[in-house]
């Protein structure tokens, strides 16, 4: 979403690493949201990683992006796939919907996909879920190198 943020060039590269797409699976498109859902059930090991990660503690509200979008700074939205599991309780469902909402309220392409019966790590095994989630991004990325 800040491609150009200097930030994320602090390290020069040869190539271009431009992404034309993003394919997700239970994305965290709220850390926030998360480490609250983290502290509520509670996941001690997922608490202490967010607070780990966001140092200091405040940035986790510069770096998220539903906050970003409702902040309406300015970002580049390239096409997004978000498949989400119904029974995610680790990343919320109804934050993912939440996020693509605004998503799309930002000008972005954002198809929202929810798997019913399926838990956080519902890919990690094979089954019906896993094979139509690979057939999801295969299509998705058909119609990105298409366009």
């Amino acid at each position: 979403m800040r491609p150009n943020d200097a930030r994320y060039n602090a390290i020069p590269l040869e190539g271009d690493t431009t992404v034309a797409y993003v394919a997700t699976r239970s994305p965290i498109s709220d850390p926030y949201a998360r480490w609250q859902q983290a502290e509520r059930k509670p996941n001690p090991n997922l608490v202490k990683a967010s607070k780990t990660f966001f140092q200091p503690w405040e940035t986790i509200h510069e770096g998220n992006p539903l906050e970003i979008l409702e902040r309406k700074e300015p970002v580049v939205l390239r096409p997004l796939l978000i498949m989400q599991g119904e029974l995610d309780d680790n990343v919320l469902p109804e934050v993912q919907a939440k996020f693509a909402k605004a998503y799309r309220a930002a000008g972005g392409d954002c198809q929202y996909e929810l798997f019913a019966g399926s838990e956080h790590e519902w890919v990690a095994e094979p089954g019906p879920q896993t094979t139509r989630a690979h057939e999801m991004v295969k299509a998705f990325i058909a119609r990105q190198l298409a366009a």
